[in-house]
C-alpha cells in the first residue's frame, strides 16, 4: 500500500516567515545531503541497507519540503516533493524484496528437509526478481545525479546557513504540525484492538511516520532533541511495521502456492509462522497503545512542543469558547471573566473571523493558553483570501483586514482536535463531529447524540456553530456548546462555559460588554441589521424561527428536528449530485421544521394543506423564498412536483429545479423517521455512479424506517437519476 500524504498544514503566523525559513532551509538542506549520500551505495546494490536508508531519507526530505514549503518561491517545493515521492515509490519494490529475503532467511535458519528446500526456492525467486529490478534502480540513480530537479534543489539550498535564533520562536510551528499528525494518529486508534483490521493498522503505521518526521523537523529547537519521545514512537512504529510485514506475506502466500507448487510444505509452515507472529505482534501493539494512552504520552508531547504546558496540574479549569466572529470587545470581557474564575487555559471551537475587529480578535486567540480548531467561516475566509467569491460582504471585509500572519494562523488550525486532559478525552470541533455544518442544539434527537457518543469515544465533545449554549449528557459522553462569544442568539451578553476537570462540572456564563459600542462600530462599517441584532441579542436564525412558528400548528418538535438532522446529512453527503448552495440548505432545514404543519387539520392530505399554511406564515422571507418553502413542504410525501401544480408553476425553471431536489431530500428523510421516534441515530451515505446507498443505524427495530425510506426514495430517484438502496446496521 502506497504512503498517503498527510494533510498539508501551513505554518502558524506568530512571527515573520523569514525567521522560520532560515531554520527550514537548513533542515531541508541536511535532509537532501543525507538523501544524496546513498546514491552510490544504491547503484552498486551490494548493501541492502543503502536502499532502506535512501527511502527513509526521501520521506524525511518530503516531510521537510511540506513543512517548510512556503520558504521556496512559487511551486518549487511542491514540484520537488513530487520528484522525491517518485523515488520513494520507485525503490519500494526493491526494498520490499530485500526485506522479504532477509526475513525468510532468518525464519528458515534452522529448517531442514523439504521445507528448507522449498524455502530456498522461494528466496531464489525473490532474488531473481530483485536482480531484474537493479538496472532500473541504476537508471534512477543516474537521473538523480544528472541535471534536473535534484540538482536544482541542491543549487537552491547551497547557501543555507546555520540557524542561531531563539528556539522558542519555532514552538508554535512545531506544535501546529504535530497537532495535525496526532489527530491523524488518533483517527485510527479504533483499529488497534481489532485483530482483523490490517488496513487500519497500516494507516496507524503511516500516521506514526508522519508524526515522527514532523518531530524530527523541529528537534533542534528543543534542549533534549525530543530523543525520548522519538524513541517511544519508534518502538510503536517498529511493532506496526513488523505487523505490516506479516500482513504482506499472509496476503502474498495464496498466490505463491500457484507460482511455486514445489514449495507447498514451506508455504504451509510460513502460513503458520506468520499467523502466530501476527497474533503475538497484535497483542504487543494493544499493550503499547494502551500504555501510551494511560501515560498520556501524546498529550504531554503536545504540551512539550508548545513550550508551556496547557495544564500543569489537576484538577484544572478550562474555559470553552466559540464563535468570536471578530468581536474583540466581547472576547476580552470573556477572557478576563474566565481567568478571574480560575481558568488556566482556553479551548476555542472555531469561527474567529468577523467584524468589527478580526485582526485584534485573532491575535488574542493566538495566545499560548488558547487551543483552537477551524470553523466554517474561518475556512471560508481562507477561500476569500485565495480569490474565491462567497457572497458575504461581512466576511469579505473582515478577510481584507487580515495580513499574512493571521491567514497563516487560520490555515494552521485543525478541523478538530482530540486531547487528553486530566485523564479525560476531550474532542473539540466546530460543528458536529465529522460533519462540516450539522448543528448540535438542545433539541437534537437523543439517538443522534447516542450515535455520535459511540462513534467518537470521547468523554467530552465541545462544539460551536449553533450560537446556542447547551450541556447534554448521553451514554457517558458530555456534549457542550458554550454558545457564542461574539454573536449570541439568545441574549445580548457574550456566552462561554467553564469546565472543571476531572470532575466534569460545567457552568455556563453570560458576560456583559459594550454591545452598543460594537453595534455603532458596525454601523460605521456600513451595516444595519447586524448592529440591531447585537443590541437586541437576537442574531437572525430563520431555522429556529420556523420551528417556533410551526409549533403553533404541530407540537411534534422531536420529529421535525430528526427530519432536519437526517435531511441535512443527506444534503451534505450528496453535494456532488445536487450542487446546491448554503441558502438552499437553510431552506431545507426550514422545510423540515414546518413540513407537518398541515397535520393540525388531520393526517390525510396534510401535505397539500401545508402549502397554504406556509404561504401565509409570518416568517421573515422574501416572496419567492416563501413560495419555494411552501412547495418543498408540500412535496414531502410520495408525489413529485408537476409543472402545472399551483404555486409551483409560478416559479422560474431554476427555482423549480431547486424545489424538486430539496423536496426529494426532505421526503427521503421524512420516510427515515416513519415511527416519529427518532430511532435512526447514524446515517452513512455513499454516492455511486448509478445508485446512492444509505446505511442507517440505531437502537430498536428499524424495519418501518427502512421500508418507508425506500418508498419515499422514488422521488429522489426521479430527481437525481440514482436509485436508492437502504440497509440497516443495528
Amino acid at each position: 500500500m502506497a504512503d498517503k500524504e498527510p494533510r498539508v498544514l501551513a505554518p502558524g503566523g506568530v512571527r515573520p516567515m523569514d525567521d522560520l525559513c532560515v531554520y527550514g532551509r537548513r533542515a531541508t538542506a541536511q535532509r537532501l545531503t543525507a538523501f544524496l549520500a546513498e546514491v552510490d551505495g544504491v547503484r552498486l546494490g551490494e548493501d541492502i541497507e543503502c536502499v532502506h536508508r535512501m527511502r527513509v531519507a526521501s520521506r524525511r526530505l518530503r516531510s521537510a519540503l511540506r513543512i517548510f514549503g512556503e520558504c521556496f518561491k512559487g511551486k518549487k517545493a511542491k514540484k520537488w516533493r513530487r520528484e522525491v515521492r517518485q523515488v520513494t515509490s520507485s525503490l519500494g519494490e526493491a526494498r520490499d524484496l530485500d526485506v522479504q529475503m532477509e526475513l525468510l532467511g532468518a525464519i528458515g535458519k534452522n529448517w531442514d528437509g523439504e521445507e528448507s528446500v522449498g524455502l530456498s526456492l522461494i528466496i531464489e525467486m525473490l532474488r531473481c526478481r530483485r536482480a531484474s529490478l537493479q538496472p532500473d534502480v541504476v537508471s534512477l540513480m543516474d537521473t538523480i545525479v544528472g541535471a534536473g530537479p535534484f540538482q536544482e534543489m541542491r543549487s537552491e539550498l547551497a547557501d543555507a546557513v546555520e540557524w542561531n535564533g531563539d528556539p522558542s520562536l519555532l514552538y508554535p510551528y512545531a506544535f501546529g504540525h504535530a497537532a495535525v499528525a496526532v489527530e491523524e494518529l488518533m483517527e485510527h486508534s479504533h483499529s488497534v484492538p481489532v485483530y482483523e483490521d490490517w488496513q487500519g493498522h497500516h494507516a496507524l503505521r503511516i500516521a506514526g511516520k508522519h508524526l515522527r518526521y514532523a518531530l524530527e523537523a523541529f528537534r533542534e529547537a528543543y534542549p533534549d532533541g525530543l530523543d525520548k519521545d522519538l524513541r517511544t514512537l519508534k518502538k510503536l512504529q517498529d511493532t506496526v511495521g513488523e505487523l505490516h510485514d506479516c500482513d504482506v506475506w499472509l496476503q502474498r502466500l495464496p498466490s505463491l502456492r500457484e507460482e511455486a507448487p514445489a514449495a507447498i510444505k514451506a508455504i504451509d509452515r510460513l502460513q503458520s509462522t506468520f499467523e502466530s507472529r501476527r497474533r503475538e505482534l497484535h497483542g504487543k501493539l494493544v499493550t503499547q497503545w494502551s500504555a501510551l494512552l494511560q501515560d498520556r504520552f501524546l498529550f504531554r508531547l503536545l504540551d512539550k512542543l508548545k513550550g508551556r504546558p496547557l495544564v500543569e496540574v489537576c484538577p484544572v479549569k478550562v474555559a470553552l469558547i466559540s464563535d468570536v466572529h471578530g468581536n474583540v470587545h466581547a472576547l476580552r470581557a470573556v477572557m478576563e471573566h474566565a481567568r478571574t474564575n480560575g481558568a488556566t487555559a482556553f479551548l476555542n471551537a472555531g469561527d474567529a473571523v468577523g467584524l468589527p475587529h478580526p485582526v485584534e480578535a485573532i491575535q488574542l486567540l493566538m495566545d499560548k493558553d488558547v487551543i483552537s480548531v477551524m470553523g466554517n467561516l474561518d475556512r471560508a475566509s481562507l477561500k476569500v483570501a485565495a480569490g474565491k467569491k462567497v457572497r458575504d460582504r461581512q466576511l469579505e471585509m473582515a478577510t481584507e483586514m487580515l495580513d499574512k500572519s493571521e491567514l497563516e494562523w487560520l490555515s494552521s488550525l485543525p478541523e478538530d482536535l482530540r486531547l487528553d486532559v486530566c485523564g479525560r478525552t476531550v474532542l473539540v470541533t466546530h460543528a458536529s463531529p465529522g460533519q462540516e455544518a450539522e448543528k448540535l442544539t438542545p433539541n437534537t434527537p437523543e439517538n443522534r447524540l447516542r450515535h455520535l457518543a459511540q462513534s467518537t469515544g470521547a468523554d467530552i465533545v465541545v462544539t460551536g456553530h449553533s450560537h446556542i449554549p447547551m450541556v447534554r449528557e448521553c451514554v457517558g459522553t458530555m456534549f457542550i456548546n458554550p454558545g457564542s462569544v461574539g454573536r449570541p442568539r439568545d441574549g445580548s451578553e457574550a456566552s462561554y462555559a467553564l469546565l472543571d476537570l476531572p470532575s466534569l462540572n460545567v457552568k455556563l456564563f453570560r458576560v456583559s460588554y459594550d454591545a452598543k459600542g460594537v453595534a455603532d462600530e458596525l454601523r460605521s462599517q456600513g451595516f444595519q441589521d447586524l448592529p440591531k441584532e447585537l443590541e437586541n441579542g437576537r442574531t437572525k436564525d430563520l431555522v429556529a424561527a420556523a420551528g417556533t412558528w410551526a409549533e403553533r400548528f404541530h407540537k411534534d418538535r422531536q420529529h421535525a428536528e430528526q427530519v432536519r438532522s437526517l435531511s441535512t446529512l443527506i444534503f451534505d453527503r450528496t453535494h456532488g449530485l445536487h450542487r446546491l448552495e448554503h441558502r438552499d440548505r437553510e431552506l431545507l432545514e426550514m422545510a423540515a421544521m414546518v413540513h407537518d404543519v398541515g397535520i393540525s387539520e388531520g393526517a390525510e392530505g396534510h401535505q397539500r394543506r401545508a402549502l397554504d399554511i406556509v404561504m401565509k406564515a409570518d416568517l421573515p422571507l422574501e416572496e419567492v423564498e416563501r413560495r419555494m418553502l411552501a412547495c418543498i413542504a408540500r412535496y414531502h410525501g410520495l408525489r413529485s412536483p408537476r409543472r402545472e401544480d399551483r404555486v409551483f408553476k409560478g416559479l422560474t425553471p431554476s427555482e423549480r429545479r431547486r424545489v424538486t431536489k430539496l423536496s426529494a431530500i426532505l421526503a427521503l428523510a421524512d420516510g427515515l423517521d416513519r415511527s416519529h421516534a427518532s430511532l435512526v441515530g447514524g446515517l452513512e451515505v455513499t454516492v455511486r455512479r448509478k445508485a446512492v446507498k444509505l446505511t442507517i443505524s440505531g437502537p430498536g427495530d428499524l424495519s418501518s424506517e427502512k421500508e418507508w425510506g425506500s418508498r419515499k426514495s422514488a422521488q429522489f430517484a426521479r430527481a437525481f437519476g440514482r436509485e436508492v438502496t437502504i440497509n440497516d446496521r443495528t
